[in-house]
């Protein structure tokens, strides 16, 4: 009665008593109680055993995420990791566990199950969801199998772990794929590094370019570099992004800064070009003027004088002229109304006294108005008359006519080289000839140079300040941006010079020694790069020197190839760090090295022509296995053989391997999945005629579930024979004991077939009896004896007559040879005569019934 107050012994409140419950509760039957306990049971200890049995992972997940005894987590962790790797016999089915590994982000329990796991298709999935270089080494190293190691193997990515892994693998497969591996890595690595260098090198030189002076060429270098750091801005750590940000913006600012000055600068060269073509202008209105001019043409003479006056002008309110050009255009305008006004004064005087003092003023050179014209004359003392004979010709005749030339294009410069020349003829050979020419070219070269002397001089003169301002300047310019400054200005001096020494001497020693002095920051620099060009050459001699050391001391019949060719490649690397370098010093060094590498690439394309070779006549032996279904397991056998022989061929280059090695993959995959593909099918097919023999067991099955008929008999029979199609097939286990199971039962069926019939014979005997309601003794007794046979019990008032029947009738019956129950009912019926009750026969009727054959 005091049972009902009882508790569970999992609810008992000693937790020792809890613990040893827990012991005995099943992980399966009683999770709601494990569940209940590892949820909200106050011992940590009793918590921790009821996690360790439970087996629904999403509960021991929420313990292990929120309990807050450090014991119980530890216990889920522990739980689910073994659940996981199918260490348990409570662990998920095989499909489950994969798809729950390949979800899973727990370290811990990924290593526990690719360390403990009897499943190695989880190891497998586990180790492909590792990333810590350590544990793949261990497995890599540890782990059960080949396969294993390998996949470990495959997943490390730590270059230093691989390079250990290559010295202490204990496969050639792991050692071979961790150094193909860490080569890779170290080649991504490389580019890597070399990508950053670039992105560090781009931006060192967009922060030097914003340092640099603006020059014409520093927008289009600004744009070149602004392209290559945005091809390879990706790779930019903040730091240097925000550095490059600024150096284009101080760029941009210097550009504009520039673009602006540029503009001033054509605005000045356009007012500087108006202004000089208003006073070439004057100059040639005085050059080409005649005495008919200062007599006929004064009024547009005045009007060209005011046009070129208010052209003068306005250039120079758009840009100031200097002082020396504004002085000498003044000049030239006062020298300009001077000869107007004194050719109109001509035209008006009225004496002679007159004239002839207008004919003092009037400059030489010059044509005169012909009222001053021949007061001039008659000044002059008469010459005597021209020889009539025939006039003398120059030997220097070509000389004359270039000078001429040079000086009617107005190029003052060749034209001043070609006068000092005649000028030496004329003084070496006393050419009287070329000297009366040269007499009548010396207005127009007289000409010319006042020209160039207005012209010129100003620019000169601005040239020098220009190099001053370098010279004195406070710049912050590199060495080389400033020599090439000094160089455009020497560039610009050269174009003004007119080869007359003496008139350039003057601003030419002001220019020489500004130049001297601004180019004194540059001697030093200049002086390093010379030194570092120098030690530049005596390193790449030293590079040479190595080079042919260590190509003399090798055995090139045993001899690293790879290592071979990773020096040839990484040398011209070398070389090309080491520079600059004096290109006349470096001729014959740069031979030496050629030619070094040029020896050193005959030895390697000798080798790889053989490697490659080898490797050709494996691709084509490959490429020639069949693969008809009756060949392809020879072929498959054949093909494993080729993938050894390739493995051990010699090295080749990568980028003749990769060539190669595609091709040879090819044709091991055509082999490869060929046997795939007619495995597959042979899949298929069997798979297919699984599906038909499960088909064929299941109507067995449900046909031997039928009552026995004939027509049950036959499809028995037909069963039978389908089943028997399936005897070549290699069934599962389970189907083929079910299949041996129903096929003895259909045979025992069938075997019992005339049994069945001779009662079936007996029941239609029974049911044409006729039936009576009165039931007399014989009646009786024929239900007893037929209840008595079957086995079946008799109803309560005939027990009397069962005994009796079975004392007197049975005993001789069953001593009878061949004795049968049905054959001893057959005889029953036989020996009875007339019909039966109503009540007899329905008794008969049941006691028949439980004897049918194949139904019990």
């Amino acid at each position: 009665m005091f049972g009902r107050f009882r508790k569970a012994r999992w609810q008992h409140a000693n937790p020792d008593i809890r613990l040893k419950a827990i012991e005995l509760l099943s992980p399966r039957g009683d999770a709601q109680i494990l569940a209940q306990l590892s949820r909200g049971d106050a011992s940590a200890l009793v918590r921790a055993a009821a996690a360790g049995r439970l087996i629904e992972l999403s509960l021991l997940d929420e313990i292990h995420q929120r309990d807050e005894a450090p014991s119980v987590r530890e216990a889920a962790s522990m739980r689910i990791m073994a659940l996981l790797a199918g260490t348990t016999d409570d662990s998920p089915n095989q499909d489950t566990r994969l798809r729950l590994i390949r979800l899973t982000t727990n370290d811990d329990a990924l290593r526990f199950i690719a360390e403990n796991s009897p499943d190695e298709h989880c190891q497998h999935a586990a180790i492909e969801r590792l990333h810590d270089p350590s544990v793949l080494f261990q497995l890599a190293i540890n782990a059960r199998s080949e396969a294993l190691r390998v996949t470990a193997a495959q997943q490390i990515s730590h270059l230093p772990t691989l390079k250990r892994l290559t010295r202490e693998g204990r496969d050639k497969r792991v050692v071979r794929l961790a150094r193909d591996q860490s080569r890779v890595l170290q080649e991504k690595e490389q580019q890597e590094e070399a990508r950053h260098a670039k992105v560090v090198h781009l931006a060192d030189r967009l922060e030097q370019h914003a340092r640099r002076r603006a020059d014409a060429l520093y927008g289009p270098r600004l744009e070149q570099l602004e392209q290559q750091w945005q091809q390879h801005s990706d790779n930019a750590t903040p730091d240097l992004s925000a550095r490059v940000s600024q150096a284009l913006q101080q760029c941009r600012e210097q550009l504009n800064s520039l673009q602006e000055a540029h503009r001033l600068e054509a605005l000045r060269d356009t007012a500087r070009t108006e202004r000089d073509a208003s006073a070439h202008a004057l100059y040639q209105l005085l050059s080409q003027s005649h005495s008919q001019t200062w007599e006929q043409q004064l009024g547009e003479l005045r009007s060209a004088l005011a046009t070129q006056q208010r052209r003068w002008q306005s250039a120079h309110e758009q840009s100031p002229a200097d002082e020396n050009e504004t002085r000498s255009f003044n000049d030239l305008v006062a020298a300009f109304e001077k000869m107007i006004s004194l050719a109109t004064a001509a035209l008006e005087a009225e004496s002679a006294e007159a004239l002839e003092q207008l004919s003092q003023q009037w400059p030489s050179e010059y044509p005169r108005p012909s009222a001053l014209l021949d007061i001039a004359e008659a000044a002059t003392p008469s010459s005597p008359r021209p020889d009539s004979r025939k006039p003398r010709t120059t030997p220097h005749r070509g000389l004359l006519v270039a000078l001429k030339r040079e000086l009617s294009k107005g190029n003052l410069r060749h034209g001043n080289r070609l006068w000092h020349k005649a000028e030496s003829i004329v003084e070496e050979e006393s050419d009287s000839v070329l000297a009366k020419e040269l007499a009548k070219l010396a207005e127009r070269r007289a000409e010319l140079q006042d020209w160039h002397r207005f012209a010129a001089q100003p620019k000169k003169e601005t040239l020098c300040e220009k190099m001053e301002t370098l010279a004195t300047a406070d710049t912050r310019m590199d060495p080389p941006e400033l020599a090439t400054a000094i160089q455009a200005l020497h560039d610009e001096w050269r174009a003004l010079m007119s080869s007359d020494q003496d008139e350039d001497q003057a601003l030419w020693d002001r220019f020489k020694q500004a130049t001297d002095q601004a180019y004194l920051p540059c001697q030093a620099h200049f002086a390093e790069q010379d030194a570092l060009r120098q030690q530049n050459l005596i390193k790449r001699q030293e590079l040479c020197q190595q080079l042919e050391s260590f190509m003399a001391n090798q055995s090139w019949e045993n001899v690293d190839w790879e290592a071979i060719w990773q020096i040839r490649q990484q040398a011209p690397r070398d070389w090309k760090q080491l520079q600059p370098v004096r290109f006349t010093d470096n001729r014959e060094v740069q031979k030496r090295f050629s030619a070094l590498l040029s020896d050193l690439d005959d030895k390697l394309n000798h080798w790889i022509e053989q490697a490659r070779s080898q490797r050709d006549g494996l691709i084509q032996q490959a490429q020639s296995l069949p693969v008809e279904q009756a060949q392809i397991q020879e072929s498959v056998r054949q093909a494993q053989q080729l993938q050894k022989q390739w493995r051990n061929t010699g090295w080749v280059p990568p980028s003749v391997h990769r060539g190669m090695q595609k091709s040879f993959k090819r044709a091991m995959d055509r082999v490869f999945n060929e046997r795939n593909r007619l495995h597959d099918a042979q899949k298929a097919q069997q798979s297919a005629r699984l599906d038909e023999a499960q088909k064929a067991l299941s109507q067995l099955e449900s046909t031997l579930a039928a009552p026995f008929s004939r027509e049950n008999a036959k499809q028995l029979s037909a069963s039978l024979s389908e089943i028997d199609t399936f005897s070549d097939l290699r069934l599962p286990r389970d189907m083929n004991r079910q299949l041996q199971q129903l096929r003895r039962r259909a045979r025992e069926r069938l075997d019992r077939m005339s049994e069945w019939e001779q009662w079936q014979a007996m029941q239609e005997t029974l049911q044409a009896l006729p039936t009576g309601d009165q039931c007399e003794e014989q009646d009786l007794v024929l239900a007893v004896a037929f209840e008595a046979l079957a086995g079946v019990p008799s109803p309560e008032p005939e027990r009397q007559r069962r005994l009796a029947w079975q004392l007197e009738a049975l005993p001789a019956a069953m001593k009878r040879q061949g004795f049968a129950v049905l054959d001893e009912m057959t005889k029953l019926l036989e020996q009875h005569q007339g019909g039966v009750c109503t009540n007899a026969k329905s008794r008969m009727h049941a006691a028949l019934a439980v004897l049918e054959p194949g139904n019990g």
